[in-house]
């Protein structure tokens, strides 16, 4: 009997000290130390704008409530294990083992990451490399290939017998690309339909011009709210509204328009957060209402890399994209220059 009891109080003991050591090991608000800077580090990391100072605060919480929603988890704002080990997974580098055949380009392209951002990972000074090698793959840079290539929109007229999969063999650009460059939510063509082809051209190295055609669509969905004067969803008054809404779900990959440099990424009041793009010849694009921010100010993005994921932040009764051109400091109606 007191052999019995004696592990009954074992069990107990050992059931304790797993709780206190969950409990310990998780994050609340308040808490400070390595570990808060840690998970900052990781937010930061993933394109989160916030102050990397080792203290759970509010501004931390609500970053990775966001966190939490965008990937499925329990949205209580508490890191416990499973938020740690996502954050943890999504962000840490990948080692990758060097095999017979092997080139940085490869490598890159199989990852969907830049040679550059390969290179600088593991302070390569050329491009050789080594059988049983290993490359650190930087998580950060996924999604951001094609760093030689340049893009130039192509506009193609449909013709009789053209389908999307022979345009797409024509030009060496992929269905589901043409597809979202157009915003087609078929593969349905008709003879006489313009189409705008991103494709790859190396001598491409002219100023952007702001055309039709121009630029892609941002996400494929449908127009919420069009370009001019409307009664405001929340405040109920007639004013003007100097983009379009494109209706998506929340967590859409949101695409750069046209490739340019990063001028804004952060929260704007009204916009919630927001990614603005300098195209140059004094045209600016805006994306609005994100839920989660890709890219950074500074940065140099391409056409069609994805620059956000799509929300309902800011002033904003549902999620959609509130897209934008300015030219010279004033909006223009997008319509006039997409596909």
């Amino acid at each position: 009997m007191p052999f019995k009891c004696l592990r009954i109080f074992l069990v107990f003991l050992l059931l304790l000290f797993f709780t206190l050591s969950s409990f310990a090991s998780t994050i609340r608000l308040g808490d400070r130390g390595t570990r808060v800077k840690e998970t900052q580090q990781y937010l930061y990391k993933l394109g989160y704008d916030l102050n990397i100072d080792g203290i759970y605060g509010y501004q931390t919480m609500e970053l990775i409530k966001d966190f939490q929603l965008n990937h499925g988890l329990k949205v209580d704002g508490i890191v416990g294990a499973a938020t740690k080990n996502l954050l943890k997974e999504i962000t840490e580098d990948i080692t990758y083992l060097v095999k017979k055949g092997d080139t940085l380009s490869d490598i890159a392209e199989q990852f969907d990451i830049t040679v550059k951002d390969l290179k600088n990972r593991n302070n390569l000074k050329s491009d050789l490399i080594k059988i049983e090698q290993e490359l650190m793959i930087p998580k950060t840079g996924i999604g951001g290939g094609d760093d030689e290539r340049l893009y130039a929109n192509i506009i193609h007229e449909v013709r009789p017998g053209d389908a999307l999969s022979l345009i797409s063999k024509k030009y060496g650009t992929a269905i589901d690309t043409i597809k979202h460059a157009n915003n087609l939510h078929s593969d349905r063509i008709y003879i006489g339909q313009t189409l705008v082809i991103p494709h790859i051209d190396r001598k491409a190295n002219k100023p952007f011009q702001l055309g039709k055609g121009a630029l892609i669509w941002p996400v494929l969905g449908r127009i919420s709210s069009s370009y001019g004067y409307r009664i405001h969803p929340i405040k109920k008054v007639r004013h003007f509204h100097a983009g379009i809404d494109i209706a998506v779900p929340s967590g859409t990959k949101v695409k750069a328009s046209a490739s340019g440099t990063v001028v804004q990424s952060g929260y704007i009041n009204g916009f919630g957060k927001t990614v603005i793009i300098d195209h140059g010849e004094g045209v600016r694009t805006l994306y609005g209402h994100n839920s989660r921010l890709i890219v950074r100010a500074g940065a140099k993005v391409r056409l069609g890399q994805t620059i956000a994921l799509a929300g309902s932040t800011g002033t904003s009764t549902g999620s959609h994209v509130d897209f934008r051109i300015y030219r010279n400091n004033n909006t223009v109606n997008p319509i006039k220059y997409l596909p």
